[in-house]
């Protein structure tokens, strides 16, 4: 029998230092998880540079690009409303629509809360 592969959205722009803590971080749970695909959201340059140091975290990623991320004094309610291309949505809006099976993010939780409550709703 074959392992499920598990595909994991990241928010690359999360964190008070974005893809510099947050690829190194991944390829830490691909060394774990083996068996996963990850999706990257944020600034694709400053994503690919970090992600070129880590060729087989590379291999198993993709990277969709946007330029608008939340900042980690952004209110939730501010970021619900102006935050629809941001990293943090577009990483919660790949579970909801399917091309991912869960989402990370070291940013804003308040905002991925309100986010994650009014994209996926509460089981």
């Amino acid at each position: 029998m074959s392992k499920k592969t598990f595909t994991i959205a990241i928010d690359a722009m999360g964190g008070d230092v974005g893809p510099e803590v947050v690829i190194p971080g991944t390829d830490a749970a691909l060394k774990e998880r083996p068996d996963s695909n990850f999706l990257f959201f944020g600034d694709e340059t400053l994503i690919t540079k970090q992600l070129d140091k880590y060729p087989r975290l590379k291999a198993v990623s993709s990277i969709h690009h946007t330029d608008k991320y939340v900042s980690s004094d952004e209110k939730p309610s501010v970021a619900l409303r102006s935050g629809k291309q941001s990293s943090m949505r577009l990483s919660i809006d790949a579970v909801a629509d399917g091309r991912a099976h869960g989402i990370v993010s070291a940013g804003n939780t308040g905002a991925l809360m309100a986010m994650a409550k009014m994209v996926l709703k509460c089981l």
